[in-house]
């Protein structure tokens, strides 16, 4: 391509790269977060949770993520059409990351099990990278992100700290 060509491209590219690191920025409105839930509450398919993820991202917090993550378990623990999902998340990172934060929210812990067992025993053929990555988060692994930001504060693991003390000199012994 040559560089006369190249000029739009990359500026459509770097506007699209902005529009969405501004749509992270957004302030989720009283109408957006209302919008939010009647949207999530009627989440029964794949095309349904990406364009709510898509519309309200900005509002995933406090009750709104609680419907994020209960919409997400409800279409991860059906499994069906898991292949959907797959696809729109090799193309958009940070939707996959948005899963994994649910799957690993306190929220979820009643179904991580059977999405595990899902991801493990009914993957489909051409999917095993995906479904690693799925299974690996249900059993609190890295995936392709831990925790994230769905309103909880992260839990800190404490420190162990193993104080040692230095043997006395015996009386015979010189310093």
């Amino acid at each position: 391509m040559d560089k006369i060509r190249m000029v739009p491209v990359l500026a459509l590219l770097g506007a699209v790269a902005c529009f969405d690191a501004n749509s992270a920025d957004k302030p989720c409105t009283r109408a957006d977060a209302g919008n939010a839930k009647r949207a999530i509450d009627n989440i029964v398919t794949w095309p349904q949770l990406r364009k709510a993820y898509t519309d309200y991202r900005h509002c995933d917090t406090g009750d709104i993520a609680d419907q994020y993550t209960d919409a997400l378990m409800r279409l991860f623990v059906d499994w069906k059409g898991v292949e959907e999902f797959a696809a729109a998340a090799k193309g958009d990172p940070g939707y996959m990351s948005f899963f994994i934060a649910h799957l690993q929210s306190p929220a979820a812990k009643d179904d991580r099990d059977t999405v595990y067992a899902r991801a493990k025993r009914e993957c489909p053929k051409s999917l095993d990278d995906f479904c690693a990555q799925v299974a690996d988060a249900a059993k609190g692994g890295s995936g392709a992100a831990k925790g994230g930001d769905i309103g909880l504060q992260p839990l800190m693991e404490p420190i162990q700290v193993k104080t040692v003390k230095p043997d006395a000199p015996k009386p015979d012994e010189k310093k």
